[in-house]
């Protein structure tokens, strides 16, 4: 039984898996766009990849840095509910934009986000300016949150039977 649950569990965890990203939304002032890639990179520390030479600086845009630099900072957020809105210049999509080139590489989840460079510390936590999205009980905020608990539950019956 217990390895019955086991399983059930493990299936749950796998069969909700899909790509998120958070892009900034088009026809935003660069100005905005350009507060939004500084909030990111001061909290990421890390913007390497969308200076010059690097993997992700091509378009050389606002929007296409603003793009990189509000999806790194979402998915090293853990893709948390409020964290992809930026003052309402960013939104979500389950694709990463049209423009990326051969060689830049958009973290579509959590796990693949990368961690910066060395020394560089972790995610420090709720963001100050950014990210001022609110929790939609209606949407897929509440399914996410919903799953969540309800795995955690499930794991927590599982360990303790």
């Amino acid at each position: 039984m217990r390895m019955l649950l086991g399983l059930l569990f493990l299936l749950a965890l796998t069969g909700n898996s899909r790509a998120t990203y958070c892009l900034c939304k088009d026809g935003v002032a660069e100005k905005d766009l350009q507060t939004s890639i500084d909030y990111a990179c001061g909290v990421l520390g890390d913007c390497n990849q969308i200076h010059e030479k690097g993997p992700c600086y091509q378009p050389n845009n606002v929007k296409g840095h603003c793009d990189w630099a509000v999806n790194s900072y979402f998915q090293r957020a853990g893709q948390v509910p409020g964290s992809c809105n930026f003052s309402g210049t960013a939104t979500t999509s389950p694709n990463p934009p049209s423009t990326v080139v051969t060689g830049c590489i958009y973290p579509s989840s959590p796990g693949n986000a990368g961690t910066g460079a060395p020394g560089t510390p972790t995610f420090p936590g709720p963001p100050a300016f950014g990210p001022t999205g609110g929790f939609d009980p209606s949407g897929n905020d509440a399914l996410s949150l919903i799953t969540s608990i309800a795995l955690t539950l499930g794991f927590s019956v599982i360990v303790f039977l």
